[in-house]
């Protein structure tokens, strides 16, 4: 997204569509948003299973199920996403803020994909997710109850968690929806509406998508920095990792002081 605005502001001359292709280009930007909403939708899933059958999930929910069902999600989606998205090709004259459409391709190939988009790869999860948390911070609820108001720390943690993904996956759904929307129009616009090379609408429909762009990218960065806060496992191991990469070059600026000194002497 900053390499486009670079060139759009002229700062940078090569587009990244025609280097990566935009079958590329577009899989990487849309594709880990894509997966990381719905391997949050699956997590979501066991942990209302969890809920709700406390003694057999441990039967049903097993790391090998979890890594199978992560490799087909990804298969899937790789299956589904990439072949749409080389029906698209760069032009160095016409495109300006989306490629151009493949002639030969049927018109309901390339329609279908921003309702796929929008329903199964955007709300659907989003909805999931949000249904979870509230089964969650209700369960937590009750749990109160029974325990007379009091509740272990991991049960306030776990709460508080809930409430947090709760309001992340509302937000996911609200930053993620307008790209998804836009693009429809701009679908339906260049296959059946000649009023898009309108210069106006042009304008209009490129300052969008590029800030509904940007919202979407930050939103995948955003779950980073979230998943950094609520899990304390995460965020230990962030922690060594940093801590590591500082020692490590703490050792290498050692040796080559060392080195250094011994072909001075």
């Amino acid at each position: 997204i900053f390499w486009l605005w670079c060139v759009g502001m002229s700062i940078i001359k090569a587009d990244p569509r025609e280097i990566l292709s935009c079958g590329i280009f577009y899989s990487i930007l849309i594709g880990p948003t894509i997966l990381s909403n719905l391997y949050l939708a699956s997590i979501s899933i066991d942990r209302t299973f969890m809920i709700f059958y406390p003694t057999r999930y441990r039967f049903v929910i097993t790391r090998r199920h979890v890594l199978i069902r992560i490799f087909l999600i990804s298969i899937i989606i790789l299956l589904i996403m990439i072949p749409h998205h080389f029906y698209f090709y760069y032009n160095k004259k016409t495109t300006k803020f989306i490629c151009e459409f493949d002639t030969d391709i049927k018109h309901w190939r390339i329609r279908i994909w921003p309702f796929l988009h929008a329903i199964l790869f955007v709300s659907l999860p989003s909805i999931i997710t949000c249904i979870s948390s509230v089964i969650l911070i209700h369960n937590r609820c009750n749990q109160r109850k029974i325990n007379k108001n009091k509740l272990s720390k991991n049960a306030r943690r776990m709460k508080r968690n809930s409430i947090l993904i709760l309001f992340i996956s509302i937000i996911i759904l609200f930053s993620l929806l307008p790209t998804v929307i836009l693009e429809i129009f701009i679908v339906h616009d260049r296959l059946f509406n000649n009023e898009i090379f309108c210069s106006k609408k042009w304008k209009k429909y490129r300052i969008l998508l590029n800030w509904f762009l940007t919202l979407s990218a930050l939103n995948y960065s955003f779950k980073f920095y979230i998943h950094l806060i609520i899990s304390k496992t995460f965020r230990k191991d962030f922690i060594k990792l940093i801590n590591f990469t500082f020692q490590r070059q703490q050792k290498q600026i050692k040796q080559q002081s060392v080195s250094f000194n011994n072909e001075n002497t």
